[in-house]
Order: structure tokens, then C-alpha cells, then sequence
């Protein structure tokens, strides 16, 4: 596997870092030798971090469901008892070869992986297509147990490496099975040459149903490749290394059909607490998940070196690849990937298999799971009724034309790009959304209008406003906005900032410079101070319907008045 320079720098920035390139680090001659399953049954150990009790008992498991006694039961006809094939420990929980993982024809080679001593784990993930042959998916390494496994269940015809990272055993695999076909993420082929390769999942892939202007699978003729319909791909197009401008992972997910399963190597991961107990960490009332049972018992604690790694996935790693590696340009298209993963519709998630961590099952623990890691809402938040009101929605309608007309910007996706949250842009509800959005946002969100009397009167705040300014609904939307100054200089400059702001937007030579303001100084209504920062004001024009090629002549020619103004902003502090 090629190391990245990136990757070297983002150990550096991280301490510790999640991909294979540091974690594959075992014992292995150049040229991977072609391994015959001998005719007995051999158990092989592998050297793991943990010395469990061989005696340890499972623990007690929820109430069965039809599903997990069909796993169990699958599991007997694999002939995999607990530490069958190696040592008992978090990161192959039951010591087994194979694992069934979900229904139908699902099952994982859950394997200890080592970077300077610590177990970082790794799991390969195997399909039996309903035409009886069997998908390779991240592949491990080989041995002799797991070739007689895959031997019981099928033959091997696909082996895809999903990423840049998770190619360490490509090349043992062509060697091993040189008539199954050897595909890898976009781009591999090329880094990779010592590769048998099949070829390449197409740049941009996007599975049926995706609403994208991207690629989708019935635009490419896809000779002798796997059934897409059936295991259906999706390109992560989105990611970008900061150090080197170049993509890092440049992963392909995929979706398991029959089983509702969905497939991730380094998109996310699932690394268990420090006590060793399966998905003991993720919070959830719904009990769909088994927790630990016959397939995954707990493990006890777990080592320091392991959970230092979770601890530096989760909080150096995940913010920093949020925040830094999906491009810019690019947020829209993260989100909705993000969104099509978690919300259902066509891809209606009931298991999730990470290539690092433990399995989540049910469908429901796995949105909750899914909303939380990519940060996006599903389902509208509850909010008070004035927030959605048909005169609140007229204006907020007022608000977001306006916005479009002075920003060039659909003030939907600028809320949910500021406040990380993924929205169905699209949908007939928009309004809706917007109205929903903007309420429950972190960011301040106000409009007064000059209808109502000789001086600017608010007419919206949201709930962070609100909170912000200290006041409640009913007394808000009938106050002065000059309320919220007090001294004579902050009278004075407020007026010039909105008089600024209503002139460029009537001037042909329209300046984007006053539109945002930092470091603003106003008074809530127990008279405490606070700054806001991050200021983005315009004008609210009497618009109700979409605008047409001539809204910025109009609005020049005086012909579309301007009957309010909004703003919304980044950060309110208390000053005292």
C-alpha cells in the first residue's frame, strides 16, 4: 500500500490515525504465496494484546428476535464455537473465522490489526449473491482456515478494495483466486500496479434513487461486474487530504440489498468503550440491538492502547475530518450523501458493518447512530406553533427570496450549511423546513419590518434570538428594534449600518462589504451587554413569488420596495 506524505502529516497533527497504513503492519514476504486448505482442520491462533479467560462465560443476551436465532443457527452450520480459530478479544469478539453478521448471506472475518503494539482491528466483510457466489469486501489477509470457510459457503468471483487504504491484501487475493474479478475504488488501479485488476468502480457512482446531477449506476454499462441493483455502490466524491489537495480515502460505500446492510471502512467507525461490552456505548432505548450476545460477548475491558485509539478517532479525528477534509465546494453534495445514508427511502438501513469497530443492528439504532455521526436530522424538530404560522411562513418566504435576490445564495442552504445540518432541499415542504430550520437553529435569526409604525418593529426572532435578547415571543414581535441599543453612539452607528445596508442594495454598484459585521455591541432586556459576531444583514423586499431575470432592475428602479430587513448571526457573548 502507498503511504501518503499527507498521512504522515495528519499523524503528526492527530497522535494517532485510523488508517491500515500504520495498522497492517505484520509479517509478510513481498510476494504474497498462493495457500492451498489443507484436508484437516486446523486450528490457527493469532498473537492478540488481551490474554482472555478461555473460561469466560457469555453473557446474558436480550429477548431473542427471529433474526438473531436465524445468525445462530447459521453460525452451527459454520462450525464457529468461541475461540475457534483465534484468541477471544474486542476486535474478533467471538474467535472465529467467519462470523454470520446478517440475513441473508452476510458474514464477516472480524481480525486484531497492530500499529506499534496497539490492536486497531479490522473486519472483512463477505456476500453470498443471491446467485450463490461470494462478494469480497476490504479484503484481510489469507490463511488456510479462511480459504476452507469461503470454500463451504461459495466461490469467491469479486474481491473490491473500497478505499485507498483498505488494499494491503489485494494482490494476495488475485494471486489466490486468479479467476475471480479484482475492482477497486477510483483511482486505484493506478496507485496500486502491482494489482491484478479487474478494474475500477466509476468516479462519482451513485446507487438508484440518489437525486444528484451525479453519476448514477443505470448510466454506465457495467460488464462483468457484480449486480449493482443488488449491492449497489456509492463513490464518496467529496473528501480532500488539506496537506496535499489530493483525495485521502476516496471511499466506496455499499448497501446490501436483501439484508439492508450498509458497508463502511474508514467513512465511520464504531470503536467499543474501555469495559469491553458490544455497543455498550452508543445510547438507546430501543434495545433493537442485541448488546452482547452468543455471536459478540463482552470482552471485558479492553486495553489502553486500543481505547487511547477510540478516543482519538472520536474526538481528534472525526471533527477534523468533518471540518477540514470534505471540500468546500463539496459541502452540499457531503450532505446529501449524509442524509441518503441515514434517512431511508431507498437505502433503509437495518445493519451496520464498519471495517473498524463493532456492528450496529436494528433500524432505528442505526439512524440514531447515523444522525449523530454525520450530523443530520431525519425528521423536522418539534418547535413552538408562532414559529409556524401562516403569517411567520409569509415572511420568512419574504426573507429567503430576498436573500436569493441580494446573495445570489438559497438561504436554506446557507442556514443548513452554517449550522450543519442536512436538509431534503427540494422538497414540497421547503417552507416548512425553512421555517423548522431557522427556529431550532444556533444561530440568531431576526427581522423587523417598517409597516407597523413610524419605526422598525421586529416581526421574527428565533429561539436562539430570543434567548440571546432575553425576551419571549409575544413581547418581541411588537418591540422597537432600536430597543436593542442603548447609547447615543450605538443609536447612531446601528442606523447608519442598516441605512448602508438598504442603500447598496438600491445602488448599481452594490458592495458586499456590509453585509457582515463583527464585534457588535448591543442590549438584551435585562440591560446586560452582548457582542455579536458574525453579522450578515439585507434587505427583506415585498417579493412573494419566485423571482424573475428583472428583480435587480426593479429593485434599483424603486419599483420592489424594501419592507424589512433580517439578519442572521454566527455568535452571541455575554459581555457581563
Amino acid at each position: 500500500m502507498n503511504i501518503l506524505h499527507g498521512r504522515q502529516l495528519l499523524l503528526l497533527l492527530l497522535i494517532i490515525y485510523h488508517g491500515e497504513a500504520a495498522a497492517f503492519i505484520l509479517p509478510q514476504s513481498s510476494k504474497p504465496q498462493k495457500l492451498i486448505p489443507t484436508s484437516r482442520h486446523k486450528k490457527s491462533r493469532l498473537s492478540s494484546s488481551q490474554s482472555p479467560n478461555d473460561d469466560d462465560i457469555v453473557p446474558a443476551v436480550y429477548p431473542l428476535s427471529r433474526k438473531k436465532l436465524v445468525l445462530i443457527e447459521e453460525a452451527k452450520k459454520l462450525n464457529t464455537p468461541k475461540g475457534s480459530y483465534s484468541s477471544v478479544g474486542w476486535s474478533n469478539r467471538l474467535g472465529s473465522v467467519l462470523t454470520p453478521a446478517a440475513v441473508p448471506g452476510v458474514y464477516t472475518a472480524d481480525r486484531p490489526f497492530y500499529w506499534n503494539k496497539i490492536d486497531v482491528g479490522c473486519r472483512m466483510t463477505v456476500i453470498k449473491q443471491q446467485n450463490g457466489e461470494l462478494i469480497v469486501h476490504s479484503p484481510i489477509g489469507i490463511d488456510a482456515p479462511l480459504i476452507r470457510s469461503l470454500e463451504e459457503l461459495g466461490e469467491v468471483t469479486h474481491v473490491i478494495s473500497p478505499n485507498y487504504e483498505h488494499v494491503k491484501y489485494a494482490h494476495q487475493w488475485a494471486e489466490q483466486y486468479p479467476n475471480a474479478k479484482i475492482w477497486g475504488c477510483p483511482g486505484l488501479m493506478e496507485r496500486e500496479t502491482n494489482v491484478r485488476w479487474t478494474g475500477e468502480v466509476p468516479f462519482g457512482a451513485r446507487p438508484p434513487g440518489f437525486q444528484s446531477n451525479n453519476r448514477s449506476i443505470s448510466d454506465d454499462k457495467h460488464k462483468d461486474i457484480w449486480d449493482w441493483e443488488e449491492f449497489q455502490p456509492l463513490h464518496i466524491d467529496t473528501e480532500v487530504n488539506p496537506f496535499t489537495g489530493k483525495s485521502f480515502f476516496n471511499e466506496v460505500i455499499y448497501y446490501h440489498t436483501a439484508s439492508k446492510t450498509l458497508l463502511m471502512t474508514d467513512l465511520f467507525w464504531n470503536y467499543p468503550s474501555s469495559d469491553g461490552t458490544t455497543n455498550g456505548q452508543i445510547p438507546c432505548d430501543h434495545k433493537e440491538d442485541f448488546g452482547p450476545w452468543e455471536l459478540a460477548p463482552s470482552v471485558g475491558k479492553i486495553p489502553v492502547g486500543s481505547t487511547a485509539w477510540k478516543f482519538g478517532m472520536d474526538k481528534i479525528f472525526y471533527p477534523f475530518y468533518l471540518n477540514l477534509m470534505v471540500k468546500s465546494d463539496k459541502r452540499q453534495t457531503f450532505n446529501e450523501i449524509a442524509r441518503f445514508i441515514t434517512c431511508g427511502g431507498d437505502w433503509e438501513v437495518e445493519t451496520i458493518i464498519p471495517a473498524h469497530g463493532d456492528i450496529v443492528r436494528g433500524k432505528n439504532v442505526c439512524r440514531e447512530v447515523l444522525e449523530k455521526h454525520f450530523n443530520v436530522q431525519c425528521s423536522l424538530p418539534s418547535v413552538d406553533a408562532h414559529f409556524t404560522s401562516p403569517s411567520v411562513l409569509a415572511w420568512l418566504k419574504k426573507m429567503a427570496l430576498s436573500y436569493k435576490l441580494e446573495r445570489g445564495e438559497d438561504f436554506l442552504e446557507v442556514i443548513s450549511r452554517e449550522a450543519g445540518i442536512s436538509v431534503n432541499k427540494g422538497d414540497e415542504n421547503d417552507l416548512m423546513q425553512l421555517a423548522t430550520l431557522c427556529a431550532s437553529s444556533p444561530l440568531a435569526i431576526a427581522s423587523h419590518d417598517f409597516l407597523r409604525a413610524d419605526e422598525a418593529i421586529y416581526i421574527y426572532g428565533n429561539q436562539a434570538f430570543l434567548d440571546g435578547f432575553g425576551y419571549k415571543w409575544d413581547e418581541f414581535v411588537e418591540l422597537p428594534s432600536s430597543k436593542c441599543v442603548e447609547t447615543d453612539t450605538e443609536v447612531e452607528e446601528r442606523q447608519k449600518l442598516l441605512d448602508n445596508i438598504k442603500d447598496a442594495a438600491m445602488s448599481k454598484t452594490q458592495s458586499n462589504e456590509v453585509d457582515k459585521y463583527d464585534n457588535l455591541v448591543r442590549v438584551r432586556k435585562d440591560g446586560k451587554k452582548i457582542l455579536l459576531k458574525g453579522v450578515h444583514l439585507w434587505n427583506v423586499w415585498d417579493i412573494s413569488e419566485n423571482l424573475d431575470d428583472n428583480a435587480r432592475a426593479k429593485v434599483e428602479s424603486g419599483a420592489i420596495k424594501p419592507i424589512g430587513q433580517a439578519v442572521w448571526i454566527s455568535n452571541v457573548e455575554y459581555l457581563d
